[in-house]
């Protein structure tokens, strides 16, 4: 495994674990600020790893990070400009849904495709196996969206400062 390989894989470990430490608070209407920038923050890094791998083929990988890219940002937007005001409290939740989705259907495929290599599931990735596993991570990530925007957007937000030590500006990201 090259470096640029093993970096990648551990800002997506980080970021997958930062990431549902955060659903699991929008789950319950908090925002835990320090959570939410860790794992924007290895989202970021991991999609821009992701895209300095070298270039045969437009892959699933560079795919993913380009639209992580894209979709944090909305997020960061969500967050930082518009302070989950309105319908923007509904971007957000969707959109650290979507970018923690990216982030483990990156690290879903290559555990697939090592697994298949052993077991002769799936010789490429167009194979019925793979397409099922991907195909229920997008519904699992679905369900946990719409929950998550729905109970994120009902309840008010406890304390904008609660994890920020009672700094209101105090800018994490």
């Amino acid at each position: 495994m090259s470096i640029l390989r093993f970096v990648y894989a551990v800002c997506d470990l980080l970021a997958i674990g930062a990431g549902t430490i955060v659903l699991f608070g929008l789950f319950t209407g908090e925002l835990i600020d320090q959570w939410a920038a860790l794992f924007l923050k290895c989202a970021l890094a991991t999609s821009v790893t992701g895209l300095l791998f070298p270039l045969h083929d437009f892959t699933l990988v560079e795919m993913c990070s380009m639209l992580s890219v894209y979709v944090s940002g909305m997020a960061i937007l969500a967050w930082r400009k518009f302070h989950l005001s309105g319908v923007w409290r509904s971007v957000f939740a969707l959109t650290i849904t979507i970018v923690l989705y990216l982030n483990v259907v990156v690290a879903v495929d290559p555990v697939f495709e090592q697994i298949s290599r052993f077991m002769g599931l799936a010789p490429s990735q167009s194979e019925l196996a793979a397409r099922a596993t991907q195909f229920l991570v997008m519904v699992l990530f679905a369900v946990i969206g719409i929950v998550a925007v729905k109970r994120f957007h009902q309840r008010s937000i406890h304390s904008l400062h609660s994890h920020t030590n009672g700094v209101a500006d105090k800018h994490v990201f």
